[in-house]
């Protein structure tokens, strides 16, 4: 039997980092780039980064030049656009991987302690990030789906009188920090303020004390301010938010459906959590069990939380699994797998030693341009189902044969290819659903489910010569009549290239 005054070893929180880094890299080569907004969130902070100032208007279209927009993401753009810089989308690939086996070697961390082994705490993990695995994009939500875990583990520490309320006071600093790098920091405070809420219900903690948790959340809500555009961070985060046109035809922000893949995966794990949170009756719940409950509904009507409520289910049930029935059974059956929970100490830097240097490895590999597997140079690709790779030759060719800022007609999803590749010239539109507003959208869904014959109505107005659109999509099918004012230049089978005759 393990002494509980003995901390967990670094050795597994080594081997749960490296395990899920590298599988990370195996499995996930090529998926972080199947996004349009992989490839303008690196250009928007190249920009920031070379000219040393944020745009308030509108620099890759031409339909929407000199219209309102932020970078409302700029710190994570910021950061994409100098790793880019650093190694491409080798090393790219590399620190979204080492991010994302970061939070799990964290969170098993608190498996561990809790008197977990480490296969069933790698299996745990596994199941968790494989279910939120359908939304790892190359896009700053992955410092939300991070943070989310961070915020949850202060918040249960602080349930379990591990650490004092000097410590949730860093919290400011982070949100801070959060909204500088994406939007989801309003969950962040959200989850703050439905712990805060619950422990005021239940009576946890003397009135003195929900007060200045109550002031703590109103502090952090506050710190949101702390960005370089003010309130209109927030005026860009509601127009996404309350979007009609988002919901309607983006996926991720769609109710939960069991007809797909992803939702099914977000109601087993849901299924799993709830089995496991009832091992813990009759025992009165703590506040901090039932907050992924609130996002496991929310997960109901939009898809896209369903990731961070696997990142705070984790970090709860790590929490209460010593307490359920099923880690008794699993102690009375198999004790080699379940011993007595450990005093929880934090890894500290010595820990992060050894995965630093790992990462540091791949990174130099990449920028010696050594083509050693999963690590090294030209690891990371593109399917090119989903990103027409082969066209970027003809893209930039015909860009250089144009003054700069020439206008090309472009697919939405086509946008952020062609404002990383090609950024001579301005695209018609991309997935920035916030800068077009609703009744541009409208039109525009219109035209290319109804009406294509309307681009060429375009094409007199924005004087393009050349459209780039989805292969086998409603304007693909009008295009190449042999009828129609345009002839095929090339096709993929993502996308296909069209000159005006």
């Amino acid at each position: 039997m393990s002494d509980p005054r003995t901390p967990t070893k670094p050795w597994a929180f080594w081997l749960l980092f490296f395990g899920f880094w590298l599988t990370f890299l195996v499995l996930f080569r090529g998926q972080p780039f199947n996004d349009p907004g992989a490839f303008w969130h690196i250009r928007v902070g190249t920009l920031i980064v070379d000219n040393q100032s944020f745009m308030r208007t509108d620099p890759f279209t031409w339909s929407n030049a000199g219209k309102f927009w932020i970078p409302q993401q700029w710190g994570a753009e910021c950061l994409m656009a100098i790793g880019y810089r650093v190694g491409g989308f080798d090393t790219l690939l590399t620190l979204m991987g080492a991010l994302l086996a970061g939070l799990a070697a964290w969170i098993g961390k608190r498996f561990l302690d809790a008197g977990l082994h480490v296969l069933p705490t790698a299996g745990l993990l596994a199941f968790g990030l494989a279910t939120a695995g359908f939304h790892f994009y190359l896009r700053p939500h992955l410092a939300t789906i991070v943070l989310m875990a961070v915020f949850m583990g202060w918040l249960v520490d602080f349930d379990r009188d591990r650490i004092g309320f000097k410590k949730l006071l860093w919290l400011i600093p982070l949100c801070i920090l959060w909204t500088n790098l994406h939007g989801g920091v309003l969950g962040g405070i959200a989850t703050i303020g439905l712990a805060v809420a619950g422990w005021a219900i239940t009576r946890r903690f003397p009135l003195p004390l929900l007060v200045r948790l109550t002031l703590l959340v109103v502090a952090c809500a506050l710190g949101t301010l702390v960005n370089p555009f003010f309130t209109g961070m927030h005026r860009t985060w509601w127009s996404i938010v309350d979007s009609p046109m988002m919901k309607e035809y983006v996926v991720e922000h769609q109710a939960l459906s069991l007809a797909r893949s992803d939702g099914q995966a977000v109601v087993a794990f849901g299924i799993f959590y709830l089995i496991m949170l009832a091992g813990t009756l009759p025992k009165r719940p703590r506040v901090t069990w039932l907050v992924p409950l609130a996002w496991l509904a929310l997960s109901v009507t939009s898809i896209r939380h369903g990731p961070l409520f696997c990142s705070v289910a984790l970090v709860a049930l790590a929490d209460f699994l010593p307490e359920t029935v099923w880690f008794r059974l699993l102690r009375k059956y198999g004790d080699t797998f379940a011993m007595e929970p450990r005093e929880p100490r934090s890894i500290g830097w010595k820990g992060w030693s050894l995965p630093i240097i790992g990462v540091a490895v791949a990174i130099g590999l990449q920028r010696a341009e050594k083509p050693v597997p999963v690590i090294g140079y030209a690891w990371a690709r593109f399917d090119p189902k989903l990103v027409p790779i082969e066209l970027i030759g003809p893209l930039h060719e015909y860009a250089l044969s144009k003054p700069e800022g020439h206008p090309i007609f472009n697919d939405a999803n086509l946008g952020g290819f062609l404002i990383f590749n090609a950024p001579r010239l301005k695209i018609f539109m991309d997935d920035r659903f916030e800068l077009y507003g609703e009744k541009w959208l409208e039109e525009y869904i219109d035209m290319v489910h109804n009406h294509p014959e309307r681009i060429d109505e375009w094409a007199e107005r924005g004087h393009f010569d050349r459209a780039l659109v989805e292969s086998d999509s409603v304007l693909d099918d009008y295009l190449k009549k042999p009828e129609s004012k345009w002839r095929e230049v090339e096709r993929t089978t993502k996308a296909t290239l069209y000159e005006l005759k």
